[in-house]
């Protein structure tokens, strides 16, 4: 996006010193025509103002919208219905059914005000023989990163917004009555080795949160893993502060068990063990005895395995005691 920010002072001063004509939207409709004015003297934020056509000549749109030199093609125009998610190029007009109601809305870029300096855009949804702003639809083209992903066949909206690089959030939006309602919204932290997920879906009209976390191994394999026949999977590796962690997930990496406090290696037996609560589990590379309660149960049924303790450093681990 930084591009965009450094052709702004260009583009002033090149339109200044030329005092350039009109410039013709193209590519963007069968039937309506476009003309971009530009104004020398109006704000940077607005540098210029949309107009649209009908086949008749008649003016059924005009409003302020800020042009780049990046829109403009070799013929000097200004191309149109560019939106590459959700980083990439986006045009300053795009002309795309929002509302779902079979007739193209314009999304107007007013500026790059979005996330990390983005575009942002005011929406405009098809009313009669012209276009009328929408507030709610306007939120969503300036409130995130870049415009909104239309998806025409589930009738939704969706938003991506982030901070830095280890926090995202995802939403998504139905339309009732011309107006965006959220049904979605996930939004996903990491922190090392796990990825805290918190997640809002609506139901019977009120939005319910849950949470869970997820193992992201990343690129890194972890010391040792049992896979059992249903999917689940048991973890040592090195974690923060070097710490052996014990993580227990289900079959979609979903943590029901993450454990680095003081953990015990077996010598003769071969196993490590700890205590959890109440509960205790004994991990060989063969299975897990888990006794809770007075009772003993084994999880057994492996189909695959990686690595061996033959290869941990014991030393390396400071929660790990040696017997």
């Amino acid at each position: 996006m930084k591009k965009y920010l450094a052709s702004l002072l260009f583009l002033s001063l090149n339109l200044q010193a030329q005092q350039q004509d009109d410039i013709h939207l193209v590519d963007f409709s069968d039937k309506y025509t476009g003309i971009v004015s530009v104004a020398h003297d109006e704000e940077v934020e607005t540098n210029c103002t949309v107009n649209l056509y009908d086949k008749d000549g008649n003016k059924i749109f005009s409003e302020p919208a800020f042009l780049s030199e990046y829109d403009l093609d070799e013929g000097n125009r200004a191309r149109t219905n560019v939106k590459e998610l959700p980083y990439g190029e986006q045009s300053i007009l795009i002309f795309e059914d929002f509302n779902f109601d079979g007739h193209e809305d314009i999304a107007l870029r007013t500026g790059f005000f979005s996330c990390y300096g983005g575009p942002s855009y005011a929406i405009y949804l098809a009313k009669g023989k012209g276009f009328v702003y929408n507030e709610s639809f306007s939120e969503l083209g300036q409130n995130y990163c870049g415009m909104f992903q239309v998806d025409v066949d589930k009738k939704q909206l969706h938003t991506m917004t982030k901070s830095g690089c280890c926090w995202h959030e995802f939403a998504t939006y139905e339309v009732h009555n011309n107006t965006v309602v959220p049904v979605e919204v996930v939004e996903e932290q990491y922190s090392g080795m796990f990825v805290d997920y918190t997640v809002s879906k609506r139901e019977n009209g009120k939005m319910k949160d849950s949470s869970y976390q997820v193992f992201d191994t990343g690129d890194s394999e972890p010391d040792f893993m049992l896979d059992f026949e249903n999917g689940k999977k048991m973890y040592l590796t090195k974690g923060m502060n070097d710490d052996l962690y014990y993580v227990f997930t289900d079959k979609d990496q979903k943590v029901e068990l993450a454990y680095n406090e003081a953990i015990i290696y077996h010598k003769k037996d071969h196993t490590f063990s700890f205590t959890n609560r109440k509960t205790t589990y004994i991990v060989s590379e063969k299975e897990i005895i888990i006794k809770d309660a007075g009772k003993e149960y084994r999880l057994n049924k492996v189909k695959g395995r990686k690595g061996t303790f033959a290869n941990f450093d014991i030393s390396a681990f400071p929660n790990v005691t040696q017997k």
